[in-house]
């Protein structure tokens, strides 16, 4: 797996839109295009290590495969890619029941 493949896979997992993920950095909608598109371009250090961050990640994992990946299993990433989609009122509502059930 390269690093177009783990940039995309993270993004995927972390329930955000490459837009958002492109604003939390501080780049372009386009030049995280080229990061994920076709052509995979390679993002300098400071990009790469602000990708990194936006994705709870490290950077030699995302530039080799090595080190740390996300924490997060894909199924929990799954469950908080439905939270996110929920309204606000539902949200709060579900957050105070796991609360109670993680408190027993």
């Amino acid at each position: 797996m390269d690093f177009r493949s783990r940039l995309r896979e993270e993004i995927e997992y972390s329930g955000l839109l490459y837009k958002e993920v492109a604003a939390k950095a501080g780049i372009t909608k386009r030049t995280m295009d080229s990061y994920v598109g076709t052509r995979g371009c390679m993002p300098s250090a400071d990009i790469a290590v602000k990708l990194a961050q936006v994705l709870g990640v490290s950077v030699e994992y995302l530039v080799t495969g090595n080190g740390q990946e996300n924490t997060i299993s894909k199924k929990d990433q799954h469950i908080i890619s439905c939270l996110k989609k929920l309204p606000p009122h539902e949200r709060n509502a579900l957050e105070q029941y796991i609360e109670t059930l993680a408190q027993d």
